[in-house]
This record gives structure tokens, sequence and C-alpha cells, in this order.
């Protein structure tokens, strides 16, 4: 659980970072810090206090609004 704690201490900059859409855990090989972006980005740490910091490009999220028939 220390990937969770390092994660809720590291949160609000991680979303600050121009193209982060989503941030979460992972597992392989342990513990590690997904983040989720919307482009690739430069820059990005390869580690946040140890816990490896794993990137995936998902392209832009959207809301998926209620598409029930009527």
């Amino acid at each position: 659980m220390r990937a969770q704690e390092v994660l809720e201490r590291h949160r609000g900059e991680l979303l600050r970072i121009p193209g982060v859409v989503g941030i979460g855990l992972g597992r392989e090989d342990g513990e590690v810090i997904e983040l989720l972006l919307e482009r690739p980005v430069d820059g990005l740490p390869d580690s946040l206090e140890g816990i490896p910091v794993r990137v995936r490009v998902v392209g832009r999220i959207e809301a998926d609004g209620d598409r029930r028939a009527s």
C-alpha cells in the first residue's frame, strides 16, 4: 500500500501536468503508479519516492452521457 500513499502525496502535482488525463495504481513486478496521457509528454518522472511510474497514452477522455433510448 506504499504506492497509494505516494500517489496521494503527488496527486495534485501530477494532475497539473498538461496532457495528464488520469492517474492510478497498477501492478508490474510490484506496485506502479500509472499516468494516463492524452498525448505523449516529455519530462515525466520514471519513479516517485522509489515507486516506478508507468505511462500510457490513452487519448482524450470524455464523459459518456446517458445513451438510453426513451
